[in-house]
């Protein structure tokens, strides 16, 4: 989930410094009203996957296959860059969270400083707020009432005034972490937030970094938008993924770094496990089993927390209950070698509401994101994991690499001033459209 300003293939946009929030049009056709779809696909109406290709900047949404079982059909594409009010230099959608209803998705933009908004029934975007360039993740509030980005250049959590009611939105504050006490005091020199959730106390608490080098953790009273707690990077070196206990008053962390084969120096694939009762660490330094640990996510019974890592294209499965791991994932993308340069990069998870799919994003040949060494992969999209016996059953890819030819993607690699843009697959989330018999919901907070 780490966006590296100084190694991005695309330098990030500063949009204008005014911050606002306009109604707009998008760009889908007329809406199916029975499977949420554009009314020519097969898609059996249960659930969607929003998957977001900040190569190519577009926006694609699935659903399961009506007909066939392992399937998916595209619903809905969305070019953010046609969408009106865009700077003209482009946005790249980088993460996506859904309302508490999932009657909305925010859709944090790393280049075009803004969040983009859009009412999910019908595809339309409502809101585009200028949150700051290097705009990583936006979380709704547990409340709905507001969206809270880490705004990765300007070192600050902006926090936008939601009116869901009336599809208005402004930011209402921005805090600038460097500027705040309780950082200073930690000794934080860098204070990038990166990845956030919320604690079973309302408090958000959100990674530093984008690099492991600058990791850190701040935690922030929700009521009062302060800093209530910050550990520096030699006490809690987290810098990529944030997941909350769904029972417990336990919150999850990871910390990724990439190996250096130029300097002969391994990566670091870790987890810790911190107690939101008494803020304390309960485990420290917990490996994940392979190299730059990423994302994670709980299979909807809360039974199992899956974690990747990005670079070895890897990872474990956690017991939640006494965070044991019960299982290694061998492979999250389809392409596994000892050689780097021909293995998946796998970075964000999210399950299905049925518990039957871990849907897993795999990055490109030419990352814009992270590492190259660790983000380059084979095969843009996302994969389709069995929970069950853990196989991979599907790879969607909505613009296949074999689509490109090798001149294509070496001019794309090199960042050559004309290059095709290449798919690169970060963000993804999940909404459900039915009811379905879960133990915890499909996406945190969990309480």
């Amino acid at each position: 989930m780490t966006v590296d300003p100084m190694k991005s293939r695309r330098a990030f946009l500063a949009g204008s410094a005014t911050a606002g929030a306009i109604a707009l049009a998008g760009c889908s056709d007329e809406t199916d009203e029975e499977n949420g779809g554009n009314g020519d696909d097969n898609g059996d109406g249960s659930y969607e996957i929003w998957g977001l290709d900040q190569g190519r900047d577009d926006i694609y949404v699935y659903q399961p296959d009506a007909d066939e079982d392992d399937e998916f059909e595209l619903v809905e594409e969305i070019d953010v860059n046609d969408l009106e009010d865009v700077p003209d230099e482009g946005v790249v959608p980088h993460m996506i969270d859904f309302s508490s209803d999932y009657e909305y998705a925010a859709v944090a933009c790393t280049a075009g400083a803004r969040t983009l908004v859009f009412r999910t029934e019908d595809y339309e975007l409502v809101g585009n707020i200028e949150t700051g360039p290097g705009s990583h993740m936006a979380v709704f509030s547990p409340d709905d009432e507001y969206i809270h980005v880490d705004v990765i250049n300007e070192e600050t959590i902006s926090r936008i005034d939601a009116n869901l009611e009336d599809e208005e939105f402004e930011i209402e504050a921005e805090l600038e972490l460097l500027e705040d006490e309780t950082v200073q005091d930690a000794g934080i020199e860098s204070a990038s937030p990166i990845c956030h959730q919320f604690d079973s106390n309302g408090r958000s608490i959100h990674t530093l970094g984008p690099s492991y080098h600058d990791s850190g953790l701040v935690i922030v009273d929700h009521d009062e938008f302060e800093v209530e707690i910050a550990y520096s990077q030699d006490e809690l070196p987290t810098n990529c993924g944030t997941m909350p206990h769904p029972e417990e008053d336990k919150f999850y962390l990871t910390a990724g770094l990439p190996s250096d084969p130029d300097e002969g120096e391994d990566g670091v694939g870790e987890f810790y496990v911190y107690d939101t009762a008494e803020d304390e660490i309960i485990e420290e330094e917990r490996s994940t089993e392979g190299v730059d640990a990423h994302g994670f996510w709980f299979t909807p019974d809360g039974e199992e927390l899956w974690v990747l890592n990005r670079e070895t294209n890897d990872g474990i499965v956690l017991d939640p209950e006494d965070d044991s791991v019960i299982e290694e994932i061998d492979a999250y993308g389809p392409a596994q070698s000892e050689n780097p340069d021909e293995r998946d990069s796998p970075d964000i998870m999210w399950s299905s509401p049925d518990g039957e799919y871990m849907f897993v994003t795999l990055r490109g040949p030419a990352p814009l994101s992270g590492d190259p060494h660790a983000a380059t992969g084979v095969t843009p999209g996302f994969s389709v994991i069995d929970v069950e016996d853990r196989d991979i059953v599907d790879v969607v890819e909505p613009e296949p690499i074999g689509e490109f030819d090798d001149d294509e993607i070496e001019a794309a690699q090199e960042d050559e001033d004309d290059a095709e843009p290449l798919p690169d697959f970060h963000g993804l989330g999940v909404r459900p459209i039915d009811e379905f018999d879960s133990e915890i919901p499909n996406s945190p907070p969990f309480n």
